[in-house]
């Protein structure tokens, strides 16, 4: 399999040449071709079976190639805003 990417998407492209797939770092299919000749003289469950394999290597290595972002700091709580008591005189 042939493999390019850069940091938001990696694209895939099966030995055989006949199926391509790009995927970005969340998983999600973006692009997916075919070769002109992928359907002629290949069974259904074989073509399948390639494009399968091809969208995981896409998606193992869009996700290998997304840096992880920090998660942020904690907000800290809002002050409770101070009340002025008034208090009645008699």
């Amino acid at each position: 399999m042939t493999i390019a990417g850069n940091a938001a998407s990696a694209t895939v492209t099966s030995r055989d040449g006949l199926v391509r797939a790009t995927v970005d770092s969340t998983g999600t299919l973006t692009g997916l071709e075919f070769a002109p000749t992928a359907f002629d003289g290949n069974d259904p469950a074989s073509l399948a079976r390639t494009v399968l394999d091809v969208v995981r290597q896409g998606t193992s290595r869009a996700q290998q190639h997304e840096p992880s972002a920090p998660a942020p700091p904690p907000v800290p709580p809002r002050p409770t805003p101070r009340r002025n008591r008034h208090v009645r005189q008699v």
